[in-house]
Formats: C-alpha cells, sequence, structure tokens
C-alpha cells in the first residue's frame, strides 16, 4: 500500500483520487520489501513536479520504482477551489511487501 504525509490539506476525496491514479503506474511486485518515501508538488493545474526520492528504502530498485511510479503519473486533476495555496508537497510512502 501506500502511506500519504500532507500537512492540513482541505479535500481528502482529492487525495485518494490522486493515489489511485500514481497506484495505477506502480508495479508493487518488486521481490524486495521496503518503505521508499518520494516527495512531489502539485501545482495549481495539477501537474506533478520537483519529484524526488526524499526516503530511500535501503534498496535501489524499490526507490527507483517507487519514483517513477509518480513520474509516470504525470498529470493529477487541478487543485480543489477550496485549497488556497499555490501549489501543494506531498510525501507519500510506497509499501513494498517481500
Amino acid at each position: 500500500g501506500v502511506k500519504l504525509d500532507v500537512q492540513n490539506f482541505c479535500c481528502p476525496e482529492y487525495l485518494a483520487q490522486m493515489v489511485q491514479m500514481i497506484r495505477r503506474n506502480w508495479n508493487a511486485n518488486q521481490g524486495a520489501g521496503g518503505q521508499p518515501v518520494v516527495r512531489f508538488t502539485i501545482g495549481r493545474d495539477g501537474v506533478l513536479t520537483n519529484v524526488q526520492l526524499s526516503q530511500s528504502s535501503g534498496q535501489a530498485l524499490l526507490d527507483l520504482e517507487a519514483r517513477r511510479a509518480v513520474l509516470n503519473t504525470k498529470q493529477l486533476p487541478p487543485l480543489p477551489r477550496e485549497f488556497t495555496e499555490p501549489q501543494l508537497t506531498v510525501h507519500l510512502t510506497f509499501d513494498f511487501q517481500r
């Protein structure tokens, strides 16, 4: 699964949709266990930028796969109007099971 860390975000349904879209690009079956954390920014238009590994799992393959899942998502729906900041920074933990 994945675990989400965002600060004071108004709209859980948006986050659920984001996780679902990223999961479609995630191959969780890597034959190793670990929990890499990927940090990225969502712009008002839904474009994902600044995708980086913020915490390694200790397994290069898992780190690459987690980052790839976010990079391949590229575009989310625009941020909700209720969220007034110019962008949202997300820390997403990918839980790879053996």
